[in-house]
């Protein structure tokens, strides 16, 4: 299992999550409008999740599934940096799950 952040996240630029993660499984870049978890990475402890300001993150079989999609989104970030920006765009702009 690993902890997803989700939408909540998107603009917000709160580094709690990153500060607590003792696998330093957090990351964003200045272009990111949001963080992403890397579930290679993630050890299951939940601190992020107990640290984050906005309610983002969950583990991954408790995302709501209107938000499923971010479950993806944070393991592409990894491999796919532009395509994840792109629909965090989207995202953010009102497409939603559309």
């Amino acid at each position: 299992m690993t902890y997803v952040v989700t939408d909540a996240c998107i603009g917000v630029r709160g580094e709690g999550c990153m500060a607590v993660c003792p696998q330093l499984c957090i990351h964003t870049e200045p272009e990111d409008r949001m963080s992403f978890i890397d579930p290679a990475r993630c050890i299951d402890c939940g601190a992020c999740a107990e640290a984050c300001g906005v309610g983002a993150i969950y583990p991954d079989h408790a995302v709501p599934n209107a938000l499923r999609e971010f479950v993806e989104l944070n393991a592409q970030w990894f491999r796919h940096r532009r395509g994840v920006r792109e629909r965090v765009r989207q995202w953010e702009a009102g497409a939603g799950s559309r």
